[in-house]
């Protein structure tokens, strides 16, 4: 691959995502709804890469991350600004193709901690991730009315009140909560040993 074209991209940013594209290959494709403050690159498999300079520290920060998981890992890439004003000024002008490398090296370590592929479902389906977020909300507002339940409930112990109809209530809360749980962890990938709840 030819080297970088000092004229591709002079606003530094845009240059930084060109040097990552020109490292990595054409099927990383910068997003076009990122910020102007980082290089954003993403695959159509939901491969996502950024460097953002950090002017302040004369580094640039690179983290990776996959569609599927929360996890993003984070490395440094120092810079020498030897002969240069800042780092906006190096980003612009430097001939880059060693930081390149480095870069490149670092970032590779970053993508092979990410996970593959995306997790499957019990029926070896990928996973449908709209739908875990969807019933984790459903789950969050399940888990808070049974924890105002469980606190109303403990307030008629404390005042000697009447409780085993509030008991069968949170019984049933509890049972609808397991469930919904249940079906968070089955969308995740997360396959459970026992998922057997109460009904009643």
């Amino acid at each position: 691959m030819k080297e970088l074209d000092l004229s591709l991209a002079p606003d530094p940013v845009e240059r930084l995502a060109s040097l990552l594209r020109l490292r990595f290959g054409e099927a990383w494709v910068p997003e076009p709804d990122a910020d102007r403050c980082s290089a954003v690159l993403r695959t159509r498999e939901g491969r996502a890469m950024c460097a953002t300079p950090d002017p302040a520290e004369n580094r640039i920060i690179l983290q990776a991350w996959v569609d599927w998981d929360w996890v993003t890992p984070t490395a440094v890439f120092t810079v020498d600004l030897a002969g240069h004003r800042h780092l906006d000024h190096w980003l612009s002008c430097a001939d880059l193709t060693d930081a390149g490398y480095a870069i490149k090296k670092l970032m590779r370590s970053l993508l092979d901690q990410l996970e593959p592929v995306p997790p499957l479902t019990d029926g070896g389906k990928p996973l449908d991730l709209n739908a875990a977020e969807q019933q984790l909300e459903n789950l969050a507002v399940q888990a808070g009315e049974l924890a105002r339940q469980t606190s109303q409930f403990t307030a008629r112990l404390i005042y000697r009140k009447p409780v085993a109809a509030g008991a069968k209530g949170l019984l049933r809360l509890a049972g609808k909560t397991a469930r919904t749980a249940t079906r968070v962890d089955l969308l995740r990938g997360n396959i459970p040993t026992d998922i057997s709840v109460p009904h009643c």
